[in-house]
């Protein structure tokens, strides 16, 4: 009788003590006694903590690739003579980002976006105007390159996606002096990889700061086209979001 009372006190005295445990390790982490589960923790490195696991924001990396450089290459290697109406001009182009993070250094990206460009043409026998525009989409993964466990800094990220292009043009035939309306609809995919740096602007502030502000930028994006073979985007991305 009592080696059972003796082990029924061992035992109620082990409960106690893995309690009282538990308690010490969550409140080291977590203030109130709360530990999230959805927050994995290291020990042995607190930068190992996944928190933040998503990410919201704006590219500009098309406001600049559609606005500047793809018409400045094609006025450039296709002069207009007229100055007043140049081959190729943009008009808009804007992209929405969204990241979800699996794993400490692994990144699921997702982009979607909208682009207007006005082109023309002129020559002995026809004038060309057109509105084009493009809706784009791709999903890739983003493998983090550093020293810690973190989504931040250098990335490859191989990817896959396409884009609409719809052409709403008129043509004037000179000879006939008549004018045709035409619209069109071109569909492009691709598969490429995109090069670039994630900076994460407040890391410091802890996992529990809260909405954190991030910075992305892309030196290049290089591929294969379905509609034009080789795919080669300088500075894809110029992105700026929050992570939560």
């Amino acid at each position: 009788m009592m080696i059972r009372k003796q082990l029924i006190a061992l035992l109620l005295f082990i409960l106690t003590s893995i309690s009282f445990a538990q308690n010490i390790s969550g409140n080291t982490n977590v203030s109130n006694n709360t530990v999230d589960k959805n927050v994995k923790y290291d020990n042995t490195n607190t930068n190992n903590i996944i928190s933040h696991r998503h990410s919201i924001g704006v590219n500009f990396g098309p406001t600049v690739f559609y606005m500047l450089i793809a018409p400045s290459v094609v006025n450039i290697m296709f002069p207009s003579k007229d100055i007043n109406n140049l081959k190729l001009q943009g008009n808009f182009g804007l992209d929405f980002t969204y990241t979800y993070r699996p794993a400490d250094k692994i990144d699921v990206n997702i982009d979607a976006g909208f682009y207007a460009m006005k082109t023309y043409y002129d020559n002995d026998s026809i004038t060309y105007n057109g509105d084009v525009y493009g809706i784009g989409a791709s999903v890739g993964v983003r493998f983090y390159y550093n020293k810690k466990d973190r989504a931040s800094g250098f990335f490859l990220m191989p990817k896959f996606g396409g884009t609409l292009f719809i052409t709403h043009n008129k043509e004037y035939l000179k000879e006939s002096s008549t004018y045709t309306n035409r619209n069109t609809y071109i569909y492009d995919f691709y598969i490429s990889g995109e090069i670039g740096f994630r900076i994460d602007l407040s890391r410091s502030f802890g996992i529990n700061s809260g909405l954190r502000p991030f910075f992305d930028i892309s030196i290049l994006d290089i591929g294969y086209s379905y509609n034009h073979l080789l795919r080669f985007v300088p500075l894809p991305r110029f992105a700026i979001g929050v992570l939560f």
